[in-house]
């Protein structure tokens, strides 16, 4: 009797050791998709930031222009003025690629929340499954020990 204890003990440990090896598969691929999903928001906040740069340029030159047309006076009131649509217009551009960029990052970040909750849930099932399983042969295989004693 104590020969198929350990039968059922070895197989438990093998049923174990298979859902780990689930487990930690599943463990893997949700990290990989967390390192794509990673990599694919830092491009785009590379990209973001190369924009948001060009962006900065071209405040920068706006601010001049605007600086020499009010030391001309008066008599270049309408090019301030257009000077100042275009100020607007990159203040208009750099609120958009704000706003881009934080809906982007929140929606990357819920999804990829969203993705990992199911798939720990799922490991942590099968997890619970192969430890029940191997509790119970382990409990089925103490009194045939005690026997023996």
């Amino acid at each position: 009797m104590s020969e198929w204890g350990a039968v059922f003990f070895a197989f438990g440990f093998a049923l174990f050791a298979v859902v780990a090896l689930i487990l930690l598969h599943a463990i893997r691929r949700v990290l990989l998709r967390t390192e794509d999903v990673l990599g694919k928001a830092e491009q785009e906040i590379s990209q973001l930031a190369a924009e948001s740069k060009e962006l900065l340029v071209q405040t920068s030159a706006t601010l001049t222009q605007l600086q020499s047309r009010v030391e001309e006076v008066r008599p270049f009131c309408e090019s301030l003025k257009m000077a100042g649509e275009s100020l607007t217009n990159t203040v208009q551009r750099a609120d958009a690629i704000a706003q881009l960029v934080t809906d982007t990052a929140m929606e990357r970040l819920e999804k990829a929340h969203r993705e990992n909750e199911l798939r720990l849930a799922e490991a942590f099932r099968w997890l619970d499954v192969g430890l029940s399983v191997w509790q119970s042969v382990k409990r089925q295989s103490e009194p045939l020990a005690d026997d023996h004693a």
